[in-house]
């Protein structure tokens, strides 16, 4: 006769339950995928500016909406007005200079022409001279005056070329001063349109605390803005059920700033890499393996796009989230 589990012994009913739960528990440990170590995320973009100076003005309200091109900071721009005046007065001073070597070179030229004239004219007189004098008609004296002037003749088209060269190498400096020159307005110029920090893209400025009369460094960034695009949730779950996800599977999830609701939305990406150490810089992705003294098993980074949710709510940057999905 069956024995119904209700009749066995004790120690037997003890086994049979927990065969059953460590059954139950590898059945959902393979087929679902649950985690409540997810967060809400967006991209920062951290606003510094280009250049140092005294902020005269910042026109933003902290959590507010702005638009790319919106202006967020203002630092002192008459020290940068200044640099340009001055370096367009350097430009027009180094371009007076290029066209006067310009000139001196048109000048050097003229003067190796006429000074090759003079020689071709004077190398024709000599041939006629030696002609005459073989013929007796001019006396060598007057040969020998034409042959010492051709000589002079040539030592100054020697010179001439000499200074024809170093004209067109004068130019050629002073060419490349008014380049530098140009780029030095043109960096100035562009100095001064940085004295006006615009937000880079459509987004939401975070907390601040830069203020008229702070002082601020060049690359220090001051703002920073939650942009309005790519919102994800990233899900760090262990590797044994990281390696099963594919792109494009389905998942659910729950938000804080809605947390009765669940919501579906699809695998974007799976981390394939992280770093044992944090470390800088921070080219890998690091999730801490210990929490309250108890370590964790390592951790891979899953993006999931958040599908529909985001045409009806607004989600924040870094709030909790919670995923599941089935295999």
């Amino acid at each position: 006769m069956a024995v119904g589990i209700f009749q066995l012994s004790g120690p037997i009913k003890v086994i049979i339950s927990i065969f059953a739960l460590i059954s139950a528990y590898i059945i959902w440990d393979y087929f679902l995928t649950y985690t409540a170590d997810a967060y809400v995320s967006a991209d920062v973009v951290l606003v510094a500016p280009e250049i140092s100076g005294f902020v005269t003005e910042v026109p933003v309200d902290r959590n507010r909406q702005v638009k790319a091109g919106e202006l967020l900071m203002q630092i002192d721009p008459e020290p940068f007005a200044l640099a340009v005046q001055q370096t367009r007065a350097e430009e027009a001073r180094a371009l007076a200079n290029l066209r006067r070597s310009e000139a001196e070179v048109q000048v050097a030229e003229a003067a190796v022409t006429a000074a090759v004239a003079k020689v071709a004219n004077l190398a024709a007189q000599q041939q006629r001279f030696e002609e005459l004098t073989n013929s007796g008609f001019v006396t060598q004296q007057r040969l020998d005056n034409i042959s010492l002037s051709l000589e002079e003749a040539n030592a100054e088209t020697d010179s001439a070329r000499d200074m024809l060269r170093a004209a067109a190498h004068q130019v050629e400096v002073m060419r490349a001063t008014y380049e530098a020159a140009q780029a030095a307005t043109a960096l100035a110029q562009y100095n001064l349109r940085k004295s006006s920090l615009t937000s880079p893209v459509d987004g939401v400025v975070s907390e601040y605390s830069v203020n008229p009369g702070n002082y601020v460094l060049e690359g220090v960034p001051q703002l920073a803005l939650i942009t309005n695009t790519d919102w994800r949730i990233i899900a760090n779950l262990v590797e044994r059920h990281a390696a099963r996800l594919k792109p494009g599977q389905t998942v659910y999830f729950q938000v804080s700033s809605d947390p009765y609701r669940i919501h579906k939305g699809t695998v974007r990406s799976i981390g394939r890499g992280v770093s044992r150490m944090d470390e800088n810089p921070r080219v890998l992705p690091f999730i801490p393996l210990t929490t309250a003294w108890v370590r964790l098993s390592q951790r891979f980074p899953v993006e999931i796009d958040m599908g529909e949710f985001l045409l009806k709510h607004k989600p924040m940057h870094g709030g909790d989230a919670r995923i599941f999905l089935f295999h």
